[in-house]
């Protein structure tokens, strides 16, 4: 009864969303740097993360952490555009069959031009940027693995702040599944509900998204993931990735590819690729995520358990 409550309480809410299928609100959202996706593993494999059970769902899917047994740490650093950097921390802790989780993103921009309006001249500079401190909560109820996460978000531009908006992640896992034989995961999660960004005088949504996600063990050494992304302020989307483990001794040695549809460049745009290493209780991921003429971008992420 209870596993029935929570799934329908979640299709309700996904059903509402999907009054963003008339785009009244295309790009309109604010909050934006909520949509760079954390972890090398998760965008080696093009985003496609819903389904999985690491400490990097303290981004993508609450729920990937209530089958975590041991604590984990998880810490990235992003070259992105320009001068701006993103860095992330986050923790997952299991308690008497929960688990807790802490996670924070800071994104800065450096020395970014002044100009004002019908000028091509910089008149200065000046800095800009977003943090997210979040607290997760996960345990397994009903036959399903759900969490939920909840971040206070902050934006400076200049001399000028935003509010303190909240975002809230709520997400299941339904794992036991089988596709032809092999082990089949499913999820859902509904992320960055909550309240308006106001900077200055403007009021923005946050930029939300429904995610149906799952993932396929074909054999031990690979993994294929998929994500149907219903995002408030953009076209529905697919992400699309897969991780196969080289037969290394010793050493954990995966390889990782992954594509995105929505692509906004005629370039090599949606494809993502990446490789890790993992010794004992760490792994050490690399990400190489294209964004066309404005430039590629890397991500390297440790994360340990102990």
């Amino acid at each position: 009864m209870k596993k029935i409550l929570i799934l329908a309480g979640m299709i309700l809410l996904a059903g509402e969303s999907f009054a963003w299928m008339s785009k009244s609100d295309a790009g309109t959202a604010g909050a934006q740097f909520l949509k760079i996706g954390i972890g090398a593993r998760a965008m080696g494999m093009g985003g496609a993360a819903s389904a999985l059970t690491d400490v990097s769902a303290l981004y993508w899917n609450p729920a990937g952490l209530a089958s975590l047994e041991k604590r984990e740490v998880f810490a990235q650093h992003t070259d992105w555009f320009e001068d701006t950097s993103i860095e992330f921390i986050g923790a997952a802790v299991p308690v008497n069959g929960k688990v807790f989780g802490f996670s924070m993103t800071y994104l800065s921009i450096d020395d970014f031009e002044r100009r004002i309006a019908d000028s091509s001249a910089p008149i200065g500079t000046f800095n800009a940027n977003d943090s997210a401190v979040g607290i997760s909560y996960a345990k397994k109820l009903a036959g399903l693995d759900a969490g939920m996460t909840v971040r206070a978000l902050k934006s400076k531009i200049g001399s000028d702040s935003s509010n303190v908006a909240i975002a809230a992640d709520a997400g299941v896992i339904k794992k036991g599944l089988s596709f032809s034989g092999k082990p089949l995961s499913l999820a859902l999660v509904l992320k960055d509900f909550g309240t308006k960004m106001k900077f200055v005088s403007k009021q923005d949504n946050l930029p939300s998204v429904i995610k149906l996600g799952m993932g396929v063990e074909v054999s031990p050494s690979m993994l294929v993931a998929a994500d149907l992304n219903l995002p408030r302020d953009n076209e529905v989307n697919m992400s699309i990735g897969f991780e196969y483990m080289l037969p290394v001794e010793a050493v954990k040695f995966p390889v990782r590819m992954g594509y995105k549809t929505l692509n906004d460049f005629d370039t090599i745009d949606g494809f993502s690729a990446g490789f890790g290493l993992g010794m004992g209780s760490y792994n050490l991921d690399f990400a190489w995520v294209p964004y066309g003429d404005f430039d590629d971008t890397y991500r390297l992420s440790l994360a340990g358990k102990f």
